[in-house]
């Protein structure tokens, strides 16, 4: 079986799960929804973006990201390579762009393109600890350490398009590292991984 059929298989089988997951969720009267984020004031220039989402990485053994952010208030950071899109479930590999496989904090910035006004639904599947803040909005956290788990729907209405800041807070502490971001946006089609061309950062 060639390659190309085996990621094909492995896409088809990873969506089918998100779809039994999200059948199985409560609707979206019952689930987190959002508005009044707010857009990057100056709108960044496209064109001198950098593909991707900085990275800081801290080399720290914690069970919070609580705990994490007192280390990083007197540890200084390493930054990493760019981080091109939110889509890994690397079991016992490394964390991210790290080097590293455990013990790992991650704070990850840079800017999400929200093309399209309207309704966008957000999922963060994680292991361990993560925080996910769009346009000055905490719109998720689970925060300790646990095993990979789905968060619920998050429901953003957005008004106004445009590129809006985007901040994750992550760690992993030991065996199994899981950071995926999902979406379903206007005229995006279905859920699916938040791509990585909506993404950019200021870089050096």
């Amino acid at each position: 079986m060639t390659l190309y059929l085996l990621d094909r298989i492995f896409l088809s089988v990873r969506a089918a799960a998100v779809l039994l997951l999200l059948m199985a969720a409560p609707a979206w009267a019952d689930t987190p929804s959002f508005s009044g984020l707010k857009p990057a004031v100056p709108q960044p220039d496209a064109a001198t973006l950098k593909p991707g989402l900085a990275v800081t990485y801290y080399g720290v053994e914690v069970n919070s990201l609580r705990k994490l952010e007192e280390n990083m208030d007197y540890m200084d950071g390493t930054p990493g390579t760019p981080i091109p899109m939110l889509n890994y479930q690397v079991g016992a590999g490394n964390v991210l762009t790290s080097n590293s496989n455990d013990m790992v904090g991650a704070d990850i910035k840079g800017f999400i393109h929200l093309k399209n006004p309207g309704r966008y639904m957000f999922m963060v599947h994680s292991n361990d600890g993560v925080r996910l803040t769009i346009g000055e909005k905490m719109l998720f956290e689970d925060p300790d350490v646990h095993a990979d788990r789905f968060s619920d729907e998050i429901i953003v209405e957005i008004s106004e398009p445009g590129w809006y800041p985007i901040h994750i807070l992550y760690f992993e502490k030991k065996n199994t590292s899981t950071l995926e971001l999902y979406w379903e946006a206007p005229g995006f089609g279905d859920m699916d991984y938040v791509p990585e061309e909506v993404f950019g950062h200021i870089g050096e």
